[in-house]
């Protein structure tokens, strides 16, 4: 008994002391209400603008070395700042992209509350990466993982890139997912699910209408 109450005692003063955790991955599918055409990984300092020029209005000054180190590094406040995946020990700072006209400025989606957006300026050739790249840099390092609420019936593997194909497995846990290629929609994965035996088939990572099923995990 007394260890139990010691133990609650430091969970409760780990939460006053313990500095708040940073990161951002989305989890659920509601959490990316505005996709874009892919992500736009930002610097560590940017501006944006209303139009895409430099002598545009001045919308935001953004320094998130400052954020992560203020008051406001909870998940709800930075996604109202814009950043779908911040992941700053990994250098991750993925804003959602509305429009590139391919002259280094993109409007991107500033809130996914409310879909106001502006626009940035990022001469680096890598920093844009469709969704198609995107899983393909980082879900192939770090792995991915469904959407929590994805439905059960979208959690499945099949035996072709179709979902009138052979079902091969109805996925009840899946631990871990990682994959080889993929085609169109459809990505072919292995999962690891309740049992340590890895299933492997095709697995429908993004709808017709461009939203996902999944994200890169962006953890080792």
């Amino acid at each position: 008994m007394r260890k139990l109450i010691l133990l609650l005692i430091f969970c409760i003063f780990s939460l006053f002391v313990l500095p708040a955790k940073a990161d951002i991955i989305p989890l659920s599918s509601k959490n990316i209400k505005y996709y874009g055409i892919g992500v736009l990984n930002m610097p560590k300092s940017y501006t944006v603008y209303q139009y895409p020029y430099n002598d545009s209005k001045v919308l935001r000054e953004v320094n998130y070395e400052s954020i992560k180190k203020s008051a406001i590094v909870n998940s709800i406040d930075m996604r109202k700042i814009s950043y779908v995946a911040y992941v700053p020990s990994n250098n991750v700072a993925l804003l959602t992209v509305d429009l590139n006209p391919e002259n280094n400025w993109y409007c991107v989606f500033l809130n996914q509350e409310t879909g106001e957006t502006g626009w940035v300026y990022n001469d680096d050739k890598d920093a844009f990466l469709t969704y198609r790249g995107l899983f393909y840099k980082y879900g192939k390092k770090y792995g991915i993982r469904m959407f929590n609420d994805l439905p059960k019936d979208d959690k499945v593997l099949y035996a072709k890139e179709s979902k009138n194909s052979q079902v091969l497995e109805q996925l009840t846990y899946p631990k871990y997912i990682s994959f080889t290629v993929i085609h169109g929609n459809w990505l072919l994965a292995s999962v690891n699910d309740m049992t340590k035996q890895a299933k492997v088939g095709w697995f429908n990572w993004r709808n017709d209408d461009g939203t996902l099923n999944m994200f890169p995990n962006f953890k080792d």
